[in-house]
Order: C-alpha cells, then structure tokens, then sequence
C-alpha cells in the first residue's frame, strides 16, 4: 500500500463526491480525526475499510491503494511504525490479522515480508498465546528462505529463526542453525574502503570504514555484556572495566544508548555486594536512558560523521525496532521489579533512581 498515494487518493476522491471529512467518517463509523490522519499520511486505513472506501468512491481497491506487489523502503518503514504502535495500543489479535492481511496482499515483496518478521519477533511477548503468532513467523521465514535470491534477507531470517528456536529452548537446533557462523569473518568493507580509495572516492572510502568500526563496537558491547550477565569471565571487574573503557572512548551513552545501557544494568544486577558500585552502575544506565528517551533513533555523532545516510538506508530506517510504550515498561520493570535490586527497595539513593527513570520515560 503506497501510504503517500493513497493519503492524496483518499482526499481526492472524497472531494470529488463532494464529501467532507465528518460525511466520511460517519460513512464508516469512525471519528473525523481518523479520516483527516489518513489524508495528512499519518496513519493508514485498516484493510477492512478499503472496501468501503473503494465501493463508496466507486473505484477498486487497486486504484484506491496504487497497488503494485512491491514497496519501498519508505513504504515499509510507515507501515512497520504504524503496526508497531499499534500493537502496544490496540487489541493484539485484531493487529496480527492486520499483519497477516498485509502479508497476504504483498507475499512477494520479501523485504517486506522480512520486516514484518521482524515487527512479530519484537512484539510476540505482549500476548499469551504465542503459538499462532510463532506458526505464523515460521510460515514467512520459510516463505522468503525459499523464495528469495537476496543473501541478506536470507540472513536476517535465519537469524529470526534462530530467536524462535531460542524462545522454545531448543538451543541444539540453534547451534546446528548458526555453527557455520563462527568461521572468520571477512574484511568485507576494509576491501572495499581500499577499491574506495584507489578510485578516488575518499568519503564513500571513509562511510565503509567507518560503519564497520561501528557495527564492531556495537557487537563488541553486546558480547561484553552477554558475557557478563552468563557469568561466562571469571573477572566481573574487568569486564566492567572494559566496557566502561569502550564507552568513555566512543561516548557510547550518547551515541548508542541501547547498548549502553544494557551494559550499565547488567554490571548493576552483577556487583549488588557493594551498594555503592551496583548503584554507580545504575546511574549510568540511568543516563543511557534519558539519553534514549530524547533520541529514539540510530544516529551517527562526530566521529562516525559518515554513518546516517547508510543508517537511513535500513529497510526500517533509523527507527529503533522496538516500539517505545513497550521499551518504557521494560526498562521500568528491570529495575523497580528485579529481584537482585530488592535489598536496595529502602535505599535513598536507589529510590531517587527509579524516580528519576519514570519521570524520564512518563515526559518522554
């Protein structure tokens, strides 16, 4: 569904039966402020609305969409926000229906159907029936691993099914899914920084190295991390020593506060035998946050000067992933329902924390 086209389709058409938005709305027993978001291109029409339009505008549903199999990135992006806030705000199976609607209607378009993927990967844990939504994950995943020429796309499904395996615990499977993964890893884009360069292109030399260090340090971070919360090193200390090294260096709170904050909350839950680190630890998670809260994107900072236009590339574009009502009550509950944090509940300094973290993520 093209959003742009159909947001002008809509008020075009509208007008030319000589229909104002209140006629259109109670047309469709639904609020004038719903018409006027579609026509603005802030929102979409729900697909069973479609019909209604398009048999009230006397046109099919083709016309009314711009229909083509295949969308844009742009395209994908509106679409993947639009159900991600959706699902955090609306009934859940009325939105997977959603999602499968859409699916059915562009089951070629494999970029789409990997980001639709993705969207019920993210937003599984907000129903208790996973079953039908994880049957349904397994069908699109097939869907493109069978399907698809893309490498990339492939990949990312893969991945995903990695993650449902993992939810069902069936981590042999994983192992035997990713073990081809530990191989070296080739310097694809140092490579191709050096074609770059004796070609003369010294800023698309510089993007490629310069994503590179990103993506490194990212997962550099978050192997710290998982290697911390597994008890996997012998020496917390160090870990955290590392970690905290990495981010003051690449300011790492500002320019990927996810990851940061992840970091500071594990190394948090893991020194809870001396108050006073577990609580310093805190406070910079408590920072990553607020930082999060004020820029709810990737984003590249002074160093990585080079990085937002291929962040602006992604098939989901620079919008982190999860939807943000979902994150709040997560990152609430790491801290104000952990069990690790229970002998802090009296503590001042602890408590002005969690003040703090709700009244981040409530002005937010």
């Amino acid at each position: 569904m093209n959003k742009l086209n159909i947001s002008e389709n809509i008020l075009l058409h509208r007008k030319r039966i000589a229909y104002t938005q209140q006629n259109l709305a109670d047309f469709l027993n639904i609020s004038k402020s719903a018409v006027s978001k579609w026509e603005r291109g802030n929102a979409l029409p729900e697909v069973n609305y479609l019909g209604e339009l398009a048999v009230l505008f006397d046109i099919s549903i083709d016309e009314l969409v711009d229909f083509s199999p295949q969308l844009t990135k742009q395209q994908i992006r509106m679409i993947y926000t639009d159900l991600s806030r959706r699902f955090s705000a609306e009934n859940y199976d009325d939105v997977l229906n959603e999602v499968k609607n859409y699916a059915k209607r562009y089951y070629s378009c494999y970029p789409f159907l990997t980001s639709l993927t993705g969207l019920l990967v993210n937003h599984v844990n907000l129903t208790q029936d996973k079953e039908e939504t994880i049957a349904y994950i397994r069908i699109l995943i097939e869907r493109v691993l069978s399907k698809s020429d893309s490498l990339h796309l492939k990949e990312q499904m893969v991945f995903f099914k990695a993650l449902l395996l993992i939810k069902e615990n069936n981590h042999q499977e994983v192992i035997g899914l990713l073990k081809e993964s530990t191989l070296p890893k080739l310097p694809v884009r140092t490579v191709l920084a050096q074609s770059y360069l004796m070609n003369g292109e010294m800023a698309k030399a510089k993007a490629a190295i310069q994503i590179e260090v990103y993506e490194s340090l990212i997962f550099m971070m978050g192997d710290l991390t998982m290697l911390m919360y597994f008890d996997m090193h012998d020496d917390i200390e160090s870990l955290i020593g590392k970690g905290t090294a990495i981010d003051h260096a690449f300011d790492l709170k500002e320019l990927h506060p996810n990851t940061a904050l992840n970091f500071y909350l594990t190394a948090a839950m893991k020194t809870t035998d001396n108050k006073e680190k577990s609580l310093l630890y805190l406070k910079e998670f408590l920072t990553s946050v607020k930082n999060l809260s004020e820029d709810y994107y990737l984003h590249g900072d002074e160093f990585f000067s080079e990085i937002d236009d291929w962040i602006e590339d992604f098939e989901l574009g620079k919008e982190v992933p999860v939807n943000k009502t979902t994150a709040k009550e997560q990152l609430i509950a790491a801290v104000e329902h952990n069990e690790v944090f229970k002998g802090f509940k009296d503590d001042i300094v602890f408590k002005n924390i969690l003040h703090s973290l709700k009244l981040y993520l409530e002005e937010d």
